[in-house]
């Protein structure tokens, strides 16, 4: 995320994130890596910037947005496998949604996401989400 939000595109990036990078400290690593993605984003305009994705240039807001949406819906994914609370922050849920109204046809259109679950109309915010992105939120039920 870093080198992307400072400008660099996936082809400059190459091969420089490939291999293990968590070594012999993978928790020490990730919250580094962790710290150095949040200050890259809350740099002056920063989510203003172009950032060069692989299908396509974007906002850093909508980058961030993306990166967002892959911990949640990922992170929701793990929950259920491990038998961990799988319950999202409402105030995230409802953000995400929102932001995810405009993108969801192109994203599925590009066979980024599976195609969307039904639920019941008074399903939660969150069971709405996580449909959409594909996911049947009774899994682990």
């Amino acid at each position: 995320m870093v080198p992307l939000m400072g400008g660099r595109t996936v082809a400059e990036v190459g091969d420089a994130l490939d291999g293990d990078l968590l070594g012999s400290a993978p928790q020490e690593t990730a919250d580094a890596a962790a710290k150095e993605a949040v200050a890259a984003l809350g740099e002056p305009g920063a989510l203003e910037r172009t950032v060069h994705l692989s299908f396509g240039d974007f906002s850093g807001a909508d980058y961030a947005w993306q990166i967002a949406a892959d911990h949640v819906v990922h992170g929701w994914d793990l929950a259920v496998a491990v038998g961990a609370d799988p319950h999202l922050d409402h105030d995230l849920v409802t953000r995400m949604a929102r932001w995810w109204e405009q993108w969801e046809d192109a994203y599925r259109g590009a066979g980024a996401v599976g195609s969307r679950v039904e639920v019941p109309a008074d399903a939660s915010a969150q069971d709405r989400l996580l449909a959409s992105f594909g996911r049947d939120p009774r899994w682990g039920s």
